[in-house]
């Protein structure tokens, strides 16, 4: 991903969700890096979609065990470790453990997906014109190509999460998370959690 999307991803995520921003006490543009820089650290392949030459919404996918773009990975890997040591981050556990949280698979679906959608996203103000499917189907399409056989998609309340029912991926899992470190505020973030797998 050049420079220039990787400034708009940003945008695009700070917009969509809080990333952290209220449990690390930094601000939520770090926590969008950050963030994005995991997403690019374990994908394979993106799509995009761009108006202008401006990036308003994009999707990728991740291959377990995958041999390609290894030193790419691990400059991302590198640079995201460099900015969980920001001054600006008051508390780096709770944001790991905010993280955390979104890691619900069950142990006994651990080894049965091959990779995961590793990002969907689209700028709000294009959403109900079909863009979004478009990428998934495109990003689907990339997968099988790469030989893969099972796709899994971790989504929750705060995903437009109908749209993975609409091209033929089904639900295989539900469950409720729990910002942990929302309690310590006096808050409790809980949401329905699902995970969703698309076969080719």
């Amino acid at each position: 991903m050049k420079l220039n999307d990787m400034k708009r991803a940003v945008e695009l995520l700070e917009n969509e969700w809080d990333l952290g921003e209220v449990e690390s006490g930094a601000s939520r543009r770090l926590c969008a890096w950050i963030y994005l820089l995991e997403i690019l650290e374990e994908s394979e392949q993106f799509v995009y979609y761009k108006e202008n030459n401006k990036l308003l919404g994009f999707a990728g996918y991740s291959k377990w065990n995958s041999k390609k773009h290894i030193l790419k990975k691990k400059f991302y890997a590198f640079v995201k470790k460099l900015l969980y040591k920001s001054k600006e981050i008051k508390d780096v556990n709770a944001l790991k453990e905010y993280e955390k949280n979104y890691d619900y698979v069950p142990d006994n679906m651990r080894d049965y997906f091959d990779g995961e959608l590793s990002m969907l996203i689209l700028d709000k103000s294009y959403r109900g014109r079909g863009i979004g499917k478009k990428l998934l189907l495109d990003v689907f399409d990339l997968a099988k190509k790469d030989n893969m056989k099972n796709l899994q998609i971790l989504t929750d309340e705060s995903c437009s999460y109908g749209v993975y029912e609409s091209v033929g991926c089904k639900k295989v899992y539900q469950t409720i998370i729990e910002n942990k470190e929302y309690g310590k505020l006096g808050k409790v973030n809980k949401e329905l959690a699902f995970i969703y797998e698309k076969k080719f």
